[in-house]
């Protein structure tokens, strides 16, 4: 009922050119997990106010349109969690009034840096992030959603771009861009450095979730996204995440997940154009999901903050 959605857009964003893909940080999954893991820690008042911010968003975004039928499991749960990757619809072209709302730099930050030849990591300073990145908007999106005298429509939007961007900057790749020979300019979150096939490693964590846990034939999407959630619950709890919270610091957020980025992403023998090591989707993984987590932990405890009073 709703997972051919769900398959029309990954089918998209397969055809997508691999360059188009640069803004792109969790798939489907991942920021649905991300969500849902969120909205178990919410408030019931921040819950019913996510959805009833998110039914007044505007005709042409084609956002209220995402709430599953009545009657659907997880109903308002899902609504957000299909909200989350409701910024990457919209880099779709068709419809033209949906991509009205695709905002590319909004997704990441590039923080330049290398490794020296001793294997320390240097930032370059002659090298900085544009003014427009996801730091900021996540400052700037909160301030919307928690204004009570901006329009219900901009609100929404904003919503669902906070939900999104919660959990891009939790992907270690949205918020570094490494100088090497190969890229002297940087390897814009590791859209350059390429595996095999067309694979980028930056398209390679954005898949970690859905690698290691494969949708189950005729998995619906709310049971496929409880139970890898379920999953990452199980591998990182909530105790071990609940002090690093730093509810609205965004670049502390970001610059922990640059940390990983520079001492946990290139490494365990990855090489250009050969395929990853087999042990390093394993490493991904637990990575990721810690990040991902503490990711839910943040936007609960920013969400509660703006809406749940």
């Amino acid at each position: 009922m709703i997972r051919p959605r769900s398959v029309a857009f990954a089918l998209a964003v397969l055809l997508l050119p691999v360059a188009a893909r640069r803004a792109f940080a969790w798939d489907d999954l991942g920021h649905m997990v991300i969500t849902r893991l969120a909205w178990t820690q919410l408030t019931p008042a921040a819950r019913a106010r996510v959805v009833a911010l998110l039914e007044q968003a505007p005709a042409d975004a084609g956002l209220a349109q995402l709430r599953p039928a009545a009657g659907a499991p997880d109903r308002d749960l899902m609504f957000a969690a299909y909200a989350s990757t409701w910024p990457d619809l919209a880099r779709r072209q068709d419809p033209a009034g949906r991509h009205a709302y695709h905002r590319p730099p909004w997704h990441y930050i590039n923080w330049f840096w290398t490794t020296s030849p001793e294997g320390t990591v240097e930032p370059i300073a002659a090298l900085q992030p544009d003014s427009i990145n996801i730091v900021m908007e996540l400052a700037r999106q909160s301030k919307i959603v928690g204004d009570s005298a901006a329009s219900p429509a901009d609100r929404a939007v904003a919503l669902a771009w906070l939900l999104h961007l919660g959990g891009d900057i939790a992907q270690p790749l949205h918020t570094s861009s490494r100088v090497s020979a190969e890229d002297p300019a940087g390897d814009k979150g590791g859209n350059s450095f390429f595996l095999e096939k067309g694979m980028s490693l930056h398209w390679y964590w954005d898949r970690v979730l859905t690698v290691q846990y494969p949708r189950g034939q005729g998995e619906e999407d709310a049971a496929y996204v409880a139970r890898v959630a379920a999953q990452v619950l199980a591998h990182a709890p909530k105790a071990s995440a609940t002090a690093k919270i730093a509810d609205g610091e965004f670049e502390l957020w970001a610059r922990q997940s640059l940390y990983a980025a520079e001492n946990q992403v290139y490494c365990c023998g990855l090489e250009r154009a050969r395929a990853a090591p087999p042990a390093y989707l394993a490493h991904a993984d637990e990575v990721s999901e810690p990040a991902i987590a503490l990711a839910a932990l943040r936007l609960a405890a920013l969400l509660d903050r703006l809406l749940g009073t």
